[in-house]
């Protein structure tokens, strides 16, 4: 039992690493590159934090949070639609970009057949 902790203790080591000795892709960038990605995590983190603070505000608040949603209530269709315009084209550009720079899968082993490893 406890070789087989060591062996697997030494094989996560080794995998460990070679994983730290390849370089990070965000520090290979320049420091326009790690501007521009860490201003499209933005919207994402502003989305969920906002949605957080909303439950919160109704919870602890519940007068500021009818007005609010209120005042959302009487902003003009026109508007919620370009808010969701530019929501889809932001979340589908990305999607649209992990989509093309997918890894294709490996192709899976082809099966054995039944006593091939006999010798011929």
């Amino acid at each position: 039992m406890p070789d087989t902790i060591l062996s697997k203790t030494a094989t996560f080591a080794r995998r460990l690493r070679r994983l730290l000795a390849q370089p990070a892709p965000s520090l290979a960038q320049g420091r326009y590159d790690r501007l521009i990605d860490a201003a499209n995590r933005l919207p994402r983190r502003v989305l969920v934090s906002g949605t957080v603070a909303l439950l919160f505000l109704a919870l602890i608040r519940p007068d500021l949070f009818d007005r609010g949603m209120a005042s959302l209530d009487r902003m003009p269709d026109e508007l919620w639609w370009l808010v969701g315009a530019i929501l889809a084209g932001h979340f589908g550009a990305r999607e649209a970009h992990h989509m093309r720079h997918r890894t294709p899968p490996s192709a899976p082993a082809a099966p054995e057949k039944p006593g091939s490893d006999s010798p011929a």
